[in-house]
């Protein structure tokens, strides 16, 4: 039996969607409370664009760290499966050589 590592995804479309009600929410409430008018729901002001552009920044900053594991987790499996250590040459179970 091959021994897998256990991932975990994240639930990307209900954060969307859970993300989206809450601002939906938060503008109707506001709308209708008198803070705001329709032409002011519509427009980005600075601190919106600074949020949407550093939100921007932050994805692209975990996909590259969750890319760079995933290649490092891969150059320590053999073609078999196995998790080999640092040290090893050879994998213990088939017997092939790492491939660096």
């Amino acid at each position: 039996m091959k021994a897998t590592p256990k991932t975990y995804k994240l639930p990307v479309g209900w954060m969307i969607a859970s993300l989206l009600l809450i601002i939906v929410g938060y503008n109707y409430w506001s709308y209708r409370c008198g803070y705001c008018t329709i032409s002011s729901l519509l427009s980005l002001s600075a601190p919106a664009i600074l949020l949407i552009v550093l939100n921007v920044i932050a994805c692209l900053v975990l996909l590259a760290v969750k890319l760079r594991s995933r290649q490092q987790l891969q150059r320590q499996r053999c073609n078999c499966g196995k998790t080999l250590r640092n040290t090893w040459q050879y994998c213990p179970d088939c017997g092939g050589a790492r491939q660096n």
